[in-house]
């Protein structure tokens, strides 16, 4: 395993790590009666957000296949007008 390799594990591990962290102290935070409300409000708009971005994935898809499509049709028509000529 390269050493930049290795570096990038690290650093994910590293990330991983701040995540559970963060996460096991909202947690804590989550029982408290008045930011619960908070974080069941945070939580609802991150389920929005998530929906938002599988729609924009779905959409770029869509566009990739188009814009495949259109560069085939480009290059059919060029050879076309090649042989027309």
């Amino acid at each position: 395993m390269a050493f930049s390799e290795l570096e990038q594990l690290c650093s994910h591990v590293n990330e991983k790590i701040g995540n559970i962290k963060k996460t096991l102290s909202l947690r804590s935070l989550g029982q408290e009666p008045t930011l619960k409300s908070i974080l069941n409000k945070i939580g609802d708009e991150i389920i929005v957000v998530n929906e938002l971005l599988n729609k924009f994935e779905l959409e770029i898809q869509y566009q990739e296949q188009i814009n495949t499509s259109l560069k085939e049709l480009y290059e059919s028509l060029e050879e076309d007008h090649k042989d027309a000529l």
